[in-house]
């Protein structure tokens, strides 16, 4: 089961904001997803923890070398997304907590609209931003918790891709057919870019690492059943070079990815077709 996140006490400095960062061989999406922070930080204090996850096109070099101020955690092998950022956020001294892919650039004013919100609104447990794809269209990254309805409706649904105002759809893709100048609930958001109170994390405890697939969507149930609510907020905005980060940025890279083991897949397989 997922452990527990330490509690920081008053004693710790005054960071408003960690930012967390998990990479693997992703140097040069990580330097611009870095340099669009710093272009446009938030207004308070934070700080940015960097995992490099065994990279070996040397991310742990550049990073001490152009932005010395990043805590900069290496992994000697490759572990997997939730280990990592449990790594960090162990370590994290912020209020808040905000989980970014390395493959993404954080637009104006995002981080400063997702902190008033997770102020305002005392029932969030998470909120996540819109995402936008490198061409400015919007990427579908607000849903239903997995259930076998999004196998037919889903982001990866033929009928949903073609037809896309039905009911069904838009009960499984929420950004569908919605206002998308003010925010509302989801089941979950992208752990793309999502924000979080540090005290919600405590109570839940850290990202399950037996885990392959469905993190976020794990993450933001739990958050649900501890009593809080997941929230999208359309005002907030990132662009994600989807998939250009990670493991599965090309079939070479999902090739040599360790493949899960039997219980990581069970795992999966039973979030995904739990109501």
């Amino acid at each position: 089961m997922p452990g527990r996140l330490p509690v920081r006490g008053a004693a710790e400095p005054a960071i408003v904001l960690s930012i967390i960062i998990g990479t693997y061989n992703a140097r040069d999406l990580l330097v611009d997803c870095l340099e669009s922070i710093y272009r446009d930080p938030p207004r308070e204090p934070f700080e940015i923890i960097v995992v490099d996850d065994a990279s070996t096109d040397g991310t742990s070099e550049t990073v001490r070398a152009r932005f010395p101020e990043v805590r900069l955690l290496r992994n000697e092998i490759n572990r997997n997304y939730a280990t990592a950022n449990n790594q960090a956020l162990e370590l994290a001294r912020g209020r808040y907590i905000y989980l970014l892919n390395n493959d993404t650039i954080v637009l104006p004013d995002a981080l400063d609209r997702m902190l008033a919100f997770l102020r305002e609104q005392p029932d969030a447990g998470a909120v996540g931003s819109k995402v936008l794809n490198e061409d400015g269209t919007i990427q579908w990254t607000v849903k239903s918790l997995p259930s076998v309805g999004a196998a037919l409706f889903g982001a990866r649904s033929i009928i949903s891709r073609f037809y896309q105002d039905n009911r069904f759809s838009r009960k499984q893709l929420l950004h569908l057919g919605r206002n998308m100048t003010t925010p509302f609930v989801a089941g979950y958001v992208s752990g793309a870019s999502v924000m979080h109170p540090r005290e919600v994390l405590e109570k839940v405890g850290e990202l399950d690492k037996r885990l392959f697939y469905f993190v976020d969507a794990d993450y933001c149930k739990r958050i649900a059943d501890a009593g809080y609510k997941c929230y999208y907020l359309p005002t907030a905005t990132i662009i994600h070079l989807n998939h250009k980060g990670g493991s599965m940025s090309s079939f070479r890279r999902r090739a040599a990815a360790p493949p899960p083991t039997s219980e990581l897949r069970s795992l999966s397989v039973k979030l995904a077709f739990d109501e």
